[in-house]
């Protein structure tokens, strides 16, 4: 997985990933912080707003907008994981 911070895009492969502001966001965060687990307070405080007042389950929606994205066909493996009670982590492939 690769990002373009000039075009703010993404490729996994030879696969182009087109992402949404907030999307590329999230996920050049998750890969600056590979194998940390980020809680969703961190992640709150880091893409959105520090003083974010909109809906609580902003983090999960667009976790799972990128999961959607990032597993372009079936065999793809998951890249960002859920760590119950704790928050999300990222693992390159």
């Amino acid at each position: 997985l690769t990002l373009n911070p000039a075009t703010k895009t993404a490729k996994r492969g030879d696969k182009s990933i087109v992402l949404t502001a907030r999307e590329y966001e999230l996920l050049e965060y998750f890969m600056r912080n590979q194998k940390v687990v980020l809680t969703k307070t961190q992640i709150l405080e880091h893409v959105w707003d520090y003083n974010y007042e909109g809906l609580s389950n902003i983090v999960e929606t667009y976790v799972k907008y990128l999961r959607k994205k990032l597993r372009a066909a079936p065999k793809d493996k998951e890249l960002i994981h859920t760590r119950r009670g704790s928050g999300y982590i990222f693992t390159d492939e």
